[in-house]
């Protein structure tokens, strides 16, 4: 009698960039994860912070280090290096928490025919305490009714907290180069096309929002970039591509008005 197939294995791609204060974290929990067959890929884009040096001395991590043409190219050499049938992205200053990949392998078992995969992902700070909780809930609630539709109309899948079958890459292509913000977005609407996501019901990672990251940073170019994918992808949904549109924008205008209020209260008061 024949026995049990074997599980799949998982690929993580890190790209990173001088992150030598926060990828320890990244790398073990990794590591940690007590699962099989894990592949571990972190491809730098040239750090000269002492990274490189930290990577060379760990072990059970495929790592190359040169110039690349921004976070998506980095991801697309990291794509042509792995081996995986699961491939996950997890950015140096994010992490997995404890579990995650054999709640994966036991959804991917549950559900062989699905193209991806996906959980919550709590929002902490550089401290790693736990923030954002509200949006935290509000994104869940609407990860547990996905549908293409509504996807289209703002981004909701935690990309740290989501696997890809590397099939699913070869029928949708790579990440687009001249998007530097939202490609996760452009690349998960691409497959679901292809079908939707088994969402598990527990939190797989966690994600990372402190000042001067680029998701804090560019956050206006981020959602002009999540407007335009949704526009690309929305055939045949017309109202969610408009609902994106507005949403966007007003988050964009919420946003900027905080910041000018923030602004006006730090500034010092006028000499008298």
């Amino acid at each position: 009698m024949a026995g049990n197939p074997p599980r799949p294995r998982i690929t993580v791609i890190t790209p990173c960039l001088n992150s030598r204060s926060t990828i320890e974290v990244a790398l073990d929990s990794v590591r940690d994860q007590g699962v099989g067959d894990v592949e571990h890929i972190v491809v730098d884009g040239g750090s000269t912070d002492g990274t490189v040096e930290l990577l060379s001395v760990r072990e059970g991590v495929t790592w190359i280090s040169e110039p690349d043409k921004g976070l998506s190219d980095a991801l697309n050499k990291g794509l042509a290096m792995a081996t995986g049938e699961l491939i996950g992205w997890l950015n140096a200053d994010d992490w997995y928490l404890p579990g995650a990949f054999a709640a994966v392998l036991e959804a991917a078992e549950a559900h062989p025919a699905a193209w991806w995969y996906t959980g919550g992902c709590p929002i902490v700070d550089g401290e790693g305490r736990e923030i954002r909780r509200a949006v935290t809930r509000y994104k869940n609630a609407w990860l547990r009714h996905y549908t293409f539709a509504r996807y289209l109309t703002h981004n909701f899948v935690p990309c740290p907290a989501t696997f890809v079958r590397a099939a699913a890459y070869d029928e949708v292509g790579d990440y687009v180069l001249t998007q530097h913000y939202a490609m996760d977005y452009d690349l998960f609407l691409r497959v679901g096309r292809l079908g939707d996501p088994v969402v598990i019901d527990r939190d797989l990672a966690v994600f990372t929002m402190v000042e001067g990251t680029k998701s804090m940073t560019g956050f206006e170019a981020q959602f002009r970039e999540h407007s335009e994918i949704a526009r690309a992808h929305g055939q045949g949904h017309p109202m969610a591509v408009a609902v994106n549109w507005l949403a966007s924008h007003a988050i964009t205008l919420t946003y900027r008005s905080l910041r000018r209020f923030r602004a006006l209260r730090a500034a010092p008061e006028p000499a008298s």
